[in-house]
């Protein structure tokens, strides 16, 4: 499983970090990015609009850190829609994702018996959200410079 790090809740102070996580790993968000993404997009993840995220009471947002250093993020809307998972780089493939997934999958499963739980999944990480329990749930979507795969996955409290 994971190395030695801390999750916890995301902290407003962390929205800068998240911000410059999330941008450093934007290139996968279509297998061929010809252009920039667009600016509406973009503003999706700014230290602002992360900050707001973090604020509102509809989130869960979850960071992991390696000796203080951001290297994951996890965000959940309404413990119905994931809307953020990225881990870094040099540090993906060591549980990170897995651990951030599994702890705010547990707590959204402390809210309710039951959850229906949907992610716009890049067409990079099918696979991992498919290890999660996920399944693919409708057509491969590309709209104004992003392409993602529609994935859901219902969890139950008690079950494995």
């Amino acid at each position: 499983m994971a190395e030695n790090f801390t999750v916890r809740p995301a902290l407003v102070a962390d929205a800068a970090g998240i911000s410059a996580l999330i941008h450093s790993l934007l290139h996968h968000r279509t297998p061929e990015p010809a252009d920039p993404a667009p600016e509406p997009f973009m503003a999706l993840f700014a230290p602002q609009a992360i900050e707001g995220y973090i604020t509102a009471g509809n989130y869960n947002y979850l960071v992991a850190l390696d000796q203080g250093q951001l290297v994951g993020v996890l965000g959940v809307r309404d413990n119905r829609h994931l809307v953020h998972l990225f881990v870094a780089e040099p540090y993906q493939r060591r549980g990170i994702a897995c651990t951030l997934w599994y702890r705010a999958k547990s707590e959204a499963l402390a809210a309710e018996a039951e959850v229906e739980i949907s992610v716009r999944s890049s067409v990079y990480a099918t696979a991992v959200y498919e290890r999660f329990g996920f399944a693919v749930c409708g057509p491969r979507v590309e709209d104004v410079g992003v392409t993602y795969v529609p994935m859901r996955q219902v969890i139950r409290r008690g079950d494995c």
